[in-house]
């Protein structure tokens, strides 16, 4: 039986040989992933903690204090029950570290957890995590999703995609 880590180091190795002997062939590079819109989110935020200086930066929570989400597979609120534990690095990149509650509107819970960098624009690239129990929704914790951070009034906004292969 091979270990699940022995396989996926087998499948990385022949993934990136395969890449790399097409481009030295000059072969044009694979085709990349699609992204299929999952949601546009608005959240409200309370005033932000200032934890303070640690060893691996200087910490802020920013408490989640509501907001909804609206797509073609799903829709909701974002419940009262999270925060941001974002960090500021010692170059002055914040990045995000959130864990908080969705909602639907058939009441579903979905937990989800993002994570990414503030980028020269001032939006911040997230990877998002879901997790559900729901069956209607289960689909979402097998997925790769990313999304794009925006300033709101009284918040941020977040449009949400998924990976396709």
């Amino acid at each position: 039986m091979v270990s699940p880590s022995t396989l996926f180091a087998a499948l990385v190795g022949l993934s990136i040989s395969g890449s790399a002997h097409a481009q030295a062939k000059g072969q044009a590079p694979p085709k990349a992933p699609g992204l299929t819109f999952l949601y546009s989110l608005i959240c409200t935020l309370a005033p932000p903690i200032q934890v303070g200086q640690g060893p691996h930066g200087t910490r802020v929570v920013i408490p989640i204090t509501g907001g909804n989400f609206s797509g073609p597979r799903l829709s909701g609120k974002v419940l009262d029950l999270g925060a941001d534990w974002g960090l500021v690095d010692r170059n002055g990149t914040f990045s995000a570290d959130t864990r908080y509650q969705l909602q639907t509107d058939d009441g579903a819970n979905i937990f989800i957890r993002t994570n990414g960098p503030t980028q020269a624009n001032g939006n911040l690239h997230l990877h998002l995590n879901f997790e559900t129990g729901s069956s209607k929704y289960y689909w979402l914790n097998d997925i790769v999703a990313v999304g794009v951070l925006k300033s709101a009034p009284g918040g941020v906004a977040i449009d949400a995609w998924q990976l396709t292969s």
